[in-house]
């Protein structure tokens, strides 16, 4: 496995801005999962180790995309502020393209939005604190469009909702 490095720029606050992530890449995928809490990708099953990501060419466009949002944010918003802007442009595009949003896909969304996040110079305590809770917030501003990856149940109320509560309350 190999640490490849991602160059994503943008207009952000006013500012042309280099974002800088690095990532572990095998067989052509990214692994994305470095600020993804284990049980979240678990389910709380504490002798399973996983990891997510995605195809390069994916994981690319997801975080360009993210960055031509915050281009989009107001020029006197916080760094956190424009990062969960560029979040959520790409959450709510999605939903309008798909009517839903499974969780694994959220995963993916919040995996790039921290790996931008250490591109931007926050702090590895920060994103495991930003991860979980931000990931809530989403789920509860939009509990009807979002569903369980391996069955497509609803996933407000499911296992992995009371797993995300748990996490995102530590």
């Amino acid at each position: 496995m190999e640490t490849k490095r991602f160059c994503f720029s943008g207009n952000i606050q006013g500012h042309q801005k280099d974002f800088i992530v690095k990532a572990p890449v095998e067989n052509g995928g990214v692994y994305t999962n470095k600020y993804c809490p284990q049980d979240l990708l678990t389910g709380g099953v504490s002798f399973i180790k996983a990891v997510n990501g995605e195809v390069i060419s994916e994981f690319i466009a997801d975080c360009q995309k993210q960055v031509i949002a915050m281009s989009t944010a107001g020029v006197n918003e916080t760094r956190l502020d424009t990062h969960i802007a560029g979040l959520m442009a790409v959450v709510m595009d999605h939903l309008a393209r798909c009517g839903r949003l499974i969780f694994g896909d959220l995963l993916i969304y919040m995996d790039c939005f921290s790996l931008l996040l250490e591109a931007d110079d926050f702090s590895d305590e920060e994103i495991r604190e930003i991860y979980p809770s931000v990931t809530r917030t989403i789920v509860e501003l939009y509990p009807d469009y979002i569903f369980n990856t391996s069955d497509l149940s609803p996933f407000k109320g499911s296992h992995f909702d009371f797993v995300l509560f748990n996490v995102s309350h530590k």
